[in-house]
């Protein structure tokens, strides 16, 4: 007896269940970073966070800020000089009124105080979908 399998190659697979780059699980993922990175980040008006949220594409794997002070706001450097600036040694003191655990590297922040339940929020939102 011979048994014959037909697949589809395994990138239409992964496509076709929203694990791509650009599919609906990541969309989930990439949505709920950015809601949750927003609490480790520096907030004075709401301004950089505003931006950030105009700026991301949840189609695409990325959180997005793209401002000329936002490099020195995510490593925490006081950055000095005229454009193109350059960066000191002088760490920055984050305002903390808005946000108590905002600080440098949101990122890495985010993922050390919340990524197992992201993890855990991704599977389950894997697993509803069947």
């Amino acid at each position: 007896m011979k048994i014959k399998l037909i697949m589809n190659p395994v990138s239409r697979i992964i496509r076709d269940k929203g694990l791509d780059a650009s599919g609906d699980a990541q969309k989930f993922h990439t949505q709920n970073v950015l809601r949750r990175i927003q609490k480790y980040m520096p907030y004075r008006s709401g301004t950089t966070i505003k931006i950030m949220i105009a700026q991301t594409n949840l189609q695409k794997p990325e959180i997005v800020l793209d401002v000329p002070y936002g490099k020195y706001l995510f490593y925490g450097k006081v950055m000095v000089g005229k454009a193109p600036k350059r960066v000191t040694d002088r760490d920055l003191n984050y305002t903390k009124t808005k946000n108590p655990k905002a600080g440098k590297r949101w990122d890495l922040a985010l993922s050390a105080a919340e990524g197992k339940q992201m993890a855990a929020e991704l599977q389950r939102y894997l697993s509803r979908r069947g």
